[in-house]
């Protein structure tokens, strides 16, 4: 008998034709794309939302009349350039420092790392305007007490050296996170050939580490730029007081600030700022598109690190001082001034603020909304991302494409012009209009920022998944969603978890969405610690943003204990599932049907 070569099904999933894709795609399409459409709509009409109005050029000749916006035009790519180059340089130093040498307590490095890229910005801008203020702040106040200066200023966070600075510690975490993979999987071979060939440690460094790593650091260094253009909430803290605006906040105050708001102007001003990022991310997939080099070989690949002498000390002192910089003195000055009666005071330490808290029914309040958005709008954006991820990588339809375009588009837009957005689009669409200034826009809202992230977070999980699995499911008779929820899921169960946690702390710490969307009843921690902070009460600003940050430790250690007791379980089942296979195959083997020998292929 000739050989029988049996042809793999196609994918029969869920998603796997343009017409089960459809729902997904107009789901997709009300979250992430009409926001966008709706800001471009309501950019040329004259009035606000949700009223009456003509089609009308006013609202760009109001913004782009003004000498004002192409100031805070100029300031934004000042702040942008120069956080990211303080970023960039200071993140290759670090991820060369712990990934190609021996430099002590390299080893701290990355788990720091991500505790800064965690902590919200809002932490960043308040535990700063804390330090840095001139006349109490504890960096001033310590410096003159110890050098006896009465009146000399150490460093002022309401100035543009604070803002450059403040925003450049998180800035590090960001392109260290971005550089770190590709200076470890380096070959160290490479390094050898150029100090054989006569050229120093330092000449290697900078002829072939940073030329072999040229377009991930290019990479970095766009994602940076375009970071640094979305920039909000240390601006607003840190710059408002000393009159320095940048292009976002300025579209905030349009709206916020002045009666009455200019919803158009503000629309306006958000189209140029969305084209210039879209721009820069589509060069930045570009770049990383087309890299052509290599860093991981055959036999020879070697990984081991350099001993760098005596510069691994002053490697060292650089994490000591960033690290004491990003999280030991902000952590300390938030704890310290909870503690505090007023900020400032030097007198007995004491609960009271926290006190006062728990007695005030609007932080128990933004308490409540935090947790409700946070968990259960997480939920939700993993489970959107996993279906518009798990879409993308298993249909058979162009129009998946599209669908992933949608997915990311989020990204390319700053939180204050997505709020914006989305004001608009539930403004203007009866129906929707109620849910205004409800706690369940500001989580859907939350939703649509976070869903990049979420995918992130699922991809290289489903990825990873065989077809095999899937379509042994399918040849059973299972439908596609009970596919889904029999194979899929329970398979990526830990990284939809971690997933979640993650995306439910990015959250939980987010201010540009609540701070267009909110009202007093809806207010989540993040809207009131700016609230209370602005008002004057930093004291029980600093309590409630302590409060918030105990919840997120706590949110990581469930997270962690909840991804390995899953993982343990799923390997467990794993194994059951190979014992119960290996069975199955002995019991075929001895089957001479060819129907079944056929749908046995087939399965596998």
């Amino acid at each position: 008998m000739g050989e029988v070569k049996l042809r793999r099904q196609p994918h029969t999933g869920p998603f796997s034709t343009g017409l089960s894709l459809l729902p997904l795609l107009l789901v997709s399409f009300f979250l992430f794309a009409m926001p966008i459409v709706m800001l471009v709509w309501g950019a040329f009409r004259n009035a606000s939302p949700g009223q009456a109005a003509n089609w009308s050029f006013g609202a760009f000749t109001r913004a782009y009349s003004t000498a004002e916006t192409w100031v805070d035009f100029r300031n934004s790519i000042v702040l942008s350039l120069s956080v990211t180059i303080i970023a960039v340089v200071i993140g290759v130093i670090l991820a060369f420092l712990v990934a190609r040498t021996t430099t002590p307590l390299r080893a701290i490095v990355t788990p720091m790392m991500g505790a800064v890229v965690v902590l919200p910005p809002l932490f960043y801008g308040i535990s700063w305007g804390m330090l840095g203020q001139k006349d109490v702040g504890l960096l001033n106040t310590t410096f003159r007490s110890i050098f006896h200066l009465h009146s000399f200023v150490l460093f002022n966070a309401n100035s543009w050296a604070g803002l450059i600075v403040v925003s450049a510690l998180k800035g590090v975490a960001f392109s260290y996170i971005l550089l770190i993979g590709p200076f470890g999987s380096m070959d160290r071979s490479l390094e050898e050939a150029s100090q054989i060939s006569g050229a120093s440690r330092l000449t290697t460094l900078f002829r072939v580490d940073l030329m072999v790593l040229a377009p991930a650091i290019i990479g970095a260094t766009i994602l940076s730029i375009v970071v640094g253009f979305e920039f909000f909430d240390v601006p607003l803290i840190l710059g408002t007081p000393a009159r320095i605006k940048v292009f976002s906040t300025r579209i905030y105050d349009m709206i916020d600030q002045q009666t009455p708001a200019d919803y158009g102007g503000a629309g306006a001003l958000s189209m140029l700022l969305v084209v210039i990022v879209i721009i820069l991310v589509l060069v930045q997939w570009r770049i990383l598109g087309k890299r052509s080099f290599t860093t991981v070989t055959g036999k020879t690949h070697r990984t081991d690190p350099w001993n760098i002498g005596k510069w691994r000390y002053a490697g060292t002192a650089l994490i000591v001082v960033y690290v004491l910089l990003a999280v030991i003195l902000p952590m300390f000055q938030l704890l310290l001034g909870s503690l505090q009666s007023f900020f400032g005071s030097k007198g007995p330490l004491s609960f009271i603020n926290y006190h006062r808290l728990f007695a005030n029914a609007d932080a128990v309040q933004a308490l409540l909304n935090t947790l409700l958005t946070a968990v259960i709008g997480g939920f939700i954006a993993m489970v959107v991302a996993v279906l518009v991820t798990y879409a993308v990588a298993r249909s058979q339809s162009g129009w998946r494409k599209a669908l992933d375009l949608m997915g990311w588009l989020p990204f390319a837009v700053p939180g204050i012009i997505l709020a914006l957005a989305i004001a608009w689009e539930y403004i203007s669409i009866p129906g929707l209009k109620n849910l205004y200034g409800t706690v369940w826009i500001v989580m859907l809202a939350l939703v649509v920022t976070a869903a990049p992230m979420a995918m992130r977070a699922v991809q290289p999980a489903i990825g990873q998944l065989a077809r095999d699995l899937e379509e042994s499911a399918r040849v059973s008779g299972a439908s596609g969603m009970r596919m889904m929820g029999t194979v899929v899921l329970p398979l990526i169960a830990p990284s939809f978890l971690s997933g979640w946690f993650l995306v439910a702390i990015l959250l939980s710490g987010n201010l540009t969405i609540p701070i267009l969307l909110s009202t007093p009843t809806s207010q989540t921690v993040p809207l009131l610690v700016y609230n209370l902070y602005t008002q004057g009460q930093v004291t029980q600003a600093s309590a409630l943003f302590v409060i918030e940050l105990l919840l997120l430790g706590i949110g990581l250690v469930l997270a962690r204990v909840i991804a390995a007791v899953t993982t343990r379980v799923m390997k467990r089942r794993s194994v059951q599932q190979q014992a119960k296979l290996m069975a199955i195959d002995t019991a075929d083997s001895q089957n001479t049907e060819p129907v079944a020998k056929t749908a046995i292929v087939q399965s596998s």
